[in-house]
């Protein structure tokens, strides 16, 4: 792997670095050297990823299980068993079940001060 190794004066890379003062009015040495490019996932795939690997399968026959037993939800849990949620929804329900988890650990803060 090929790099480059320049010394420069600090104040060079105030614009691009946050430099801590200790360092600053001082030379230091840099190392430029490539990197692998990976392709950026999205925020999306990024959930999807998380969710295969804590095992969607579970998630959807719990989803099962509960719409039997007559439970409803915010969102179409039959869309999910189904396989037929769009990614506009599946986006939808992430930022609901994020508002969710919010607003129960407030109330969990919340609950703890009264005690």
């Amino acid at each position: 792997m090929e790099a480059i190794i320049q010394e420069i004066d600090v104040e060079k890379l105030l614009p691009i670095f946050n430099i801590p003062l200790e360092i600053r009015n001082k030379r230091v040495e840099v190392t430029i050297k490539p990197i692998e490019s990976k392709p950026q996932a999205t925020a999306n795939d990024r959930i999807r990823q998380f969710r295969e690997k804590y095992n969607r399968q579970s998630f959807i026959e719990h989803l099962k299980t509960q719409v039997a037993n007559g439970n409803s939800f915010s969102f179409d849990a039959q869309k999910i068993i189904d396989g037929t949620e769009t990614e506009a929804e599946e986006q939808e329900r992430y930022r609901l079940e994020k508002h969710s988890w919010g607003n129960a650990i407030k109330e969990k803060i919340q609950e703890e001060q009264l005690a």
